[in-house]
């Protein structure tokens, strides 16, 4: 695997090969997102962090067990090729299947582009047969901060995805009292976040005591997870290993099963913009 840099006068971006992941983001002079300090921590199965996962990402039922993350064969564990041009980077793999999606071939191409003070994920799927497939990228944002205490989200969503005792995504119910994020709330008011949300507008907002990264995605949804496993990485702003970044994860809806057409390219795009308050 290979460390790539891009760096304009805003951000220096650190990417890597393996899961054509972000490893480090700085803004500012400052940490945007999550990455351990020890790189080999970067490299371990069931640490996602900035990796692409897939096929399938979350857990989905497969020969009667539960897969997460497209399992030990996804995306995230894989070495893709890549080209650096002035600004961006290219990455491309061709997935033969996982745990997950072990039908056909997948051509996946991941491009960062790097533009003033944002950053573009443009993700693109081509199937050679029938699949279902769902890719995201798993970072996790803690905007400079240590704690998921200092993080404030807002984003406009009337629908959530609740999930059964092994987490598989069940069924949609409608945001009432909890998780509701309409206007600016901390990260932490509804306790632990693990859940899919339809968005009706195509922005969200994250925010610390001293940056704001607003988001904005073509995908319909978004799953948060509020980091909460202990993992046992230490990371570089924070000296305990959970409830420390936002990961804020671009996807479509499982739950319609949407399946691609052949020979059929599929383009999403995320643009992440960083503001000093």
């Amino acid at each position: 695997m290979e460390f790539i840099t891009l760096k304009n006068e805003h951000i220096e971006l650190t990417l890597c090969s393996q899961g054509a992941s972000i490893y480090r983001l700085i803004y500012n002079k400052e940490d945007m997102v999550l990455s351990p300090i020890n790189e080999n921590d970067f490299f371990k199965e069931g640490i996602y962090y900035g990796k692409t996962v897939g096929r399938i990402c979350g857990r989905i039922l497969k020969d009667k067990q539960v897969v997460l993350h497209g399992g030990h064969n996804g995306l995230s564990w894989q070495e893709f090729n890549y080209i650096k041009e002035d600004n961006k980077v290219i990455f491309t793999y061709l997935s033969k299947g996982d745990e997950s999606s072990n039908e056909g071939n997948l051509l996946v191409k991941i491009t960062y582009t790097l533009i003033d003070n944002s950053l573009k994920i443009e993700t693109e799927i081509t199937p050679d047969c029938p699949l279902m497939i769902y890719l995201t990228n798993h970072t996790f944002f803690c905007l400079g901060e240590s704690s998921l205490n200092n993080l404030s989200l807002e984003m406009d969503s009337d629908i959530y995805t609740i999930y059964d005792e092994k987490l598989l995504p069940l069924k949609k119910e409608k945001v009432l009292d909890k998780y509701d994020f309409k206007k600016l709330t901390n990260v932490m008011k509804y306790g632990d976040l693990d859940n899919y949300f339809i968005l009706n507008s195509s922005s969200v907002l994250l925010r610390s005591n001293k940056y704001q990264l607003k988001l904005t995605t073509d995908y319909k949804g978004i799953h948060l997870y509020s980091d909460y496993f202990l993992d046992g990485v230490k990371t570089r702003l924070s000296n305990i290993d959970h409830h420390r970044a936002l990961a804020i994860e671009p996807q479509d809806d499982k739950l319609e099963r949407l399946i691609l057409s052949p020979h059929k390219t599929i383009k999403r795009v995320t643009l992440y913009t960083f503001n000093k308050l």
